[in-house]
């Protein structure tokens, strides 16, 4: 579940991110007070099973619900909680209601999965925006200038307003955007990338997102906070 709003005083509006339909919103009727229907697994870090009625426009009517996997160390642990909160917005703002996209699907899926394992790395959170850019169509080109269109084989500056990559040549020597190393160019590779550059990139990318999609993503606060302020626990 991507998202969960009161309406009224029994009811809520669901945000869902399905294998089948892709992002489904819906009301969810008396969802306070049933738990035979919905027993509080209403969550964000719960893996279920909707049945849903269908009705004309976008809001559709939850029915009841059945779990399939709890990620447990996400409602225990603030850091994996705030990281996965990351994870949902990104998948929320960038994916249309109701487009089909299994490959996006199963990425969050096994992503949570591996964080609930092994912990909240910041090199899977880079990872995950990656992927999530790419399925969604909005990963900027991180192959070949955006304007002589040669491939870029040194460090590179992604000009966010221009939706990708000018090389040193076109960039004019300008320092106003923001340098990709060589290594991350090639192999999109994050080993040995200590975590303040690690972050830099999620803040890049956080901010293309944000940029071409015009939401913020609000989750992003609390994350950088962790990331700097707790960088030995967990979050590396």
């Amino acid at each position: 579940m991507l998202r969960k709003s009161p309406y009224g005083e029994a009811d809520y509006i669901l945000t869902l991110f399905t294998r089948e339909f892709g992002k489904l919103i819906g009301l969810a009727k008396n969802a306070k007070k049933s738990t035979r229907r919905f027993g509080g697994r209403l969550e964000p870090f719960v893996h279920f099973r909707v049945r849903f009625r269908e009705r004309k426009g976008s809001m559709h009517f939850i029915e009841d619900c059945e779990t399939i996997r709890v990620f447990r160390n996400f409602m225990e642990d603030v850091k994996l909680f705030s990281i996965g909160c990351f994870l949902l917005e990104n998948v929320e703002i960038l994916f249309p209601v109701e487009e089909r996209n299994e490959s996006a699907f199963e990425l969050l899926i096994s992503t949570l999965s591996a964080l609930d394992t092994n912990g909240g790395l910041i090199s899977e959170i880079l990872k995950f925006q990656l992927s999530i850019l790419a399925l969604s169509g909005f990963l900027p080109n991180l192959d070949s200038c955006i304007k002589c269109g040669k491939v870029v084989e040194r460090e590179a500056v992604l000009s966010i307003k221009r939706g990708g990559l000018l090389c040193a040549n076109c960039n004019l020597g300008k320092r106003n955007g923001f340098i990709i190393s060589k290594e991350f160019l090639l192999e999109l590779d994050t080993n040995g990338v200590d975590s303040e550059k690690l972050f830099s990139y999620i803040d890049i990318f956080r901010k293309f997102s944000e940029y071409y999609i015009g939401k913020e993503i609000k989750s992003f606060k609390y994350l950088g906070e962790l990331c700097i302020n707790d960088q030995g626990s967990g979050i590396s």
